[in-house]
């Protein structure tokens, strides 16, 4: 008898603890699941930087430092800004802050020196935010802007003059972007209307999913600055970015000996990708590098709308 109270004992134990142990695995699959079904940091677009935030009353205002230039703010803006103002004050309630009695988000960006509301983000309920807005999600991890890029050959709808001047039309003008190309682009901090060279370069990278880093270690040449190279990074994609502006009073087409320097500088870092970027025109030595070493990208003035293209942000 006592042998099979033992035996009741010891089956009732183990009953005990295997429901125990299935209930936790289970609710560790369900927490788990919650965080999965939030889009991770890296499927989602890079959080344009905020100027200032606080919380007064019933409203929680964020500011971007976001350039607005001249013109009206687009809806593709202000939904992006928007939605990025509720992960944002997400972010700060998981620090810990508190959003009892908040009813609403004041969205605004940046008109010169000033904050000009574009947006207010009415909550569902009070201290409740909404869920994360599809706006923000990317398929960037598995489109390859550079590759497709590389694999376009010089865009004809922007055709090299049969005269070349010497005076060329600024990066701005010389590109046509969409209106959700340009909303993408001024979450960058970077104004599409006055934007130079390295600002179309290093945004839409950015914009990409690209992290941006100046003067990638042993990369150097001799014809730029340190200001002028760039190393990027998504994931396992890295590589190099040279940028090579075309200036006042000089030659319009891409000298040959940069090429060489570039080619060069690739051979001894050894990058898994270079892009060199100008706006200046393509001499035909570029094309034989190119075919010689895969690893190179040259976006001249002729590729540049097929760079701005690839990143489809439109």
């Amino acid at each position: 008898m006592e042998i099979l109270i033992v035996v009741l004992v010891i089956v009732i134990t183990l009953a005990i603890v295997g429901v125990a142990a299935y209930a936790l695995r289970s609710s560790g699959e369900a927490a788990t699941q919650r965080v999965e079904s939030r889009s991770t940091p890296s499927s989602r677009r890079p959080m344009p930087p905020v100027d200032s935030f606080h919380v007064r009353g019933e409203t929680a205002s964020v500011v971007f430092s976001v350039p607005l230039g001249d013109g009206e703010a687009g809806s593709h803006l202000t939904d992006l800004l928007a939605a990025n103002a509720v992960e944002f004050v997400r972010e700060k309630v998981e620090d810990g802050l508190p959003l009892e009695g908040v009813h609403s988000i004041a969205v605004s960006a940046k008109r010169g020196e000033a904050d000009e509301l574009l947006t207010t983000v009415e909550l569902p309920e009070v201290g409740e935010l909404p869920e994360e807005d599809p706006i923000l999600s990317r398929s960037t991890d598995t489109h390859d802007p550079i590759a497709a890029v590389a694999a376009v050959v010089a865009d004809t709808s922007v055709a090299a003059p049969a005269s070349r001047s010497d005076t060329l039309d600024p990066v701005a003008q010389l590109v046509e972007l969409s209106s959700p190309t340009e909303a993408h682009l001024r979450t960058m901090g970077v104004d599409p209307t006055t934007m130079d060279l390295e600002g179309l370069a290093v945004g839409f990278l950015r914009a990409g999913g690209y992290t941006v880093e100046p003067a990638r270690s042993g990369f150097s040449m001799p014809s730029l600055g340190a200001d002028q190279v760039f190393s990027f990074s998504r994931g396992g994609d890295t590589g190099v970015l040279a940028i090579v502006p075309h200036r006042a009073g000089d030659y319009p087409e891409l000298d040959e000996k940069v090429l060489a320097e570039f080619s060069i500088a690739v051979a001894q870092a050894n990058p898994k990708r270079a892009i060199l970027v100008t706006d200046k025109f393509s001499p035909y030595a570029m094309y034989e590098r190119e075919r010689r070493d895969p690893r190179l990208v040259f976006v001249t003035r002729e590729r540049l709308q097929s760079f701005v293209d690839s990143f489809e942000l439109g």
